[in-house]
């Protein structure tokens, strides 16, 4: 019986808040015109094109736009109630895939509404969790955060990555692993970067890009991006450029060193474009000097592994549903050699582990795995928790140990430990939630369609 006035309550103050004008802030125009294509096109509001944490007339645009919306939706019936119910879903743990470097496991943890992940590790798989890296702790509005970050091969340095409120440019800094005191390293303008350390940990490669000036900081455009070297210890000022494209500007350059630390890769394409080129360099003590191992951006090409001078890739090259081949480090020009052929499921990622091939597809609409050789003999499929998305199984290939992490309609993400020699998986990490999973089945059920599809 209280459910009518309570709901004829909310529908009042509904049609209320309905009826009420709402006085929004006034928005200034500037007389902007420009002649494109012979014609006379006006643009009075360009001056909001300017970024809100330079331009202080933006800001104080935004500022009054966001105090009219958030007057409005407190006044809204039941919104508490929404709220509270939306937090409580939201307030579970979340685990990040470990990586392993040294015998140290390293991985983000979020204990459920923080702001900012943070970074853990443990000395050996059955260790103690210690906190590395609280990025909630850097900034009061919660929004710096921490961006990408590797470890050295022996564990002993971690590389990490500062994102600045939501912005793209990251500055990296290190920090001891074993004492978590920082170093004194900061490398600055960076973007659109991996971190790839050299095998015996003297230093790491990046991308960067030329520092901007102060009026292009956040809105100037992405060009001359480059691949360079720091050396632990050394100012940035001294690091070396080992890859630019000057006569093409627009193009994006990523460093990947192989796991024995035999080469460098790096990775261009142009824009959002998934297609990429190539290029390899020698890391055996000599002048680094990139060649092309694929050239042109005409199909994909990310590598899943590499033992000596056998390079394994996924690609689509021959396969719109991707494929894996090996390609000869030494002798580019060589054909690839088929390994895994082209399937009905899409092929989404592959990895080298323990003289494995760890391959990923996603087939109607669920997540898909097998266990390969590295010659092209099919092992067998990997069993997965259920229906549902896995993300992960990077590895090595020293040893046969990989992660990956599973999440369902019904599961919140699990990590679970994954061995290629035995082809089994085992519980790593489960978030604490306010249900039990194991109450709910997840099943996939195909109907055919009016003119026979099966969908």
């Amino acid at each position: 019986m209280t459910r009518i006035p309570i709901a004829l309550a909310c529908m009042t103050m509904s049609a209320a808040l309905a009826a009420e004008p709402i006085a929004y802030p006034p928005t200034a125009t500037v007389p902007v015109v420009e002649t494109r294509f012979g014609e006379q096109v006006a643009d009075p509001y360009r001056w909001l094109e300017g970024d809100v944490r330079t331009d202080a007339k933006v800001r104080g645009w935004t500022e009054a736009e966001n105090r009219v919306t958030e007057k409005y939706l407190a006044a809204l019936p039941g919104r508490d109630v929404f709220m509270a119910r939306m937090r409580a879903l939201q307030d579970f743990e979340r685990y990040g895939i470990p990586r392993e470097a040294g015998g140290r496991y390293f991985y983000t943890y979020n204990t459920g509404l923080q702001n900012q992940s943070t970074l853990w590790v443990r000395e050996g798989l059955e260790g103690a969790p210690r906190l590395l890296i609280d990025p909630n702790a850097w900034a009061k509005d919660g929004a710096t955060a921490l961006a990408e970050w590797a470890a050295s091969e022996d564990g002993g340095l971690l590389a990490y990555a500062v994102q600045d409120g939501g912005t793209d440019w990251r500055t990296i800094h290190v920090l001891n692993v074993a004492t978590g005191k920082p170093l004194s390293d900061e490398v600055r303008w960076v973007k659109f970067s991996n971190t790839a350390w050299l095998k015996d940990g003297s230093g790491f490669f990046y991308s960067r890009f030329p520092e901007p000036d102060g009026r292009t900081l956040f809105t100037g455009e992405d060009v001359n991006q480059s691949v360079w070297l720091h050396r632990i210890g050394t100012p940035q000022s001294v690091d070396i450029e080992i890859y630019a494209t000057p006569r093409d500007p627009k193009l994006s350059h990523t460093a990947r060193v192989t796991d024995d630390g035999r080469y460098l890769l790096i990775t261009t394409t142009r824009g959002t474009d998934p297609r990429n080129a190539v290029e390899i360099a020698r890391l055996d003590g000599s002048a680094i000097r990139p060649r092309a191992l694929v050239a042109g951006l005409d199909h994909n090409w990310d590598l899943a592994g590499a033992k000596g001078a056998s390079l394994w890739f996924v690609t689509d090259l021959g396969a719109p549903r991707q494929r894996i081949v090996v390609l000869d480090a030494e002798h580019p020009a060589r054909a690839p050699r088929p390994v895994v052929p082209e399937v009905a499921e899409t092929l989404v990622g592959a990895s080298l582990v323990g003289d494995r091939l760890v391959v990923a597809y996603l087939g109607d609409a669920k997540s898909q795995a097998e266990l390969w050789t590295l010659d092209g003999r099919r092992v067998g499929g990997v069993a997965l928790p259920g229906i549902g998305t896995a993300v992960g199984f990077a590895g090595r290939n020293r040893n046969s140990e990989s992660f990956f992490s599973f999440s369902s309609f019904a599961t919140p993400p699990t990590v679970y430990r994954y061995d290629t020699a035995t082809n089994r998986a085992a519980l790593f990490a489960a978030p604490r939630v306010a249900f039990d999973p194991q109450a709910y089945d997840t099943h996939q059920i195909f109907f055919p369609s009016k003119d026979g599809t099966r969908v």
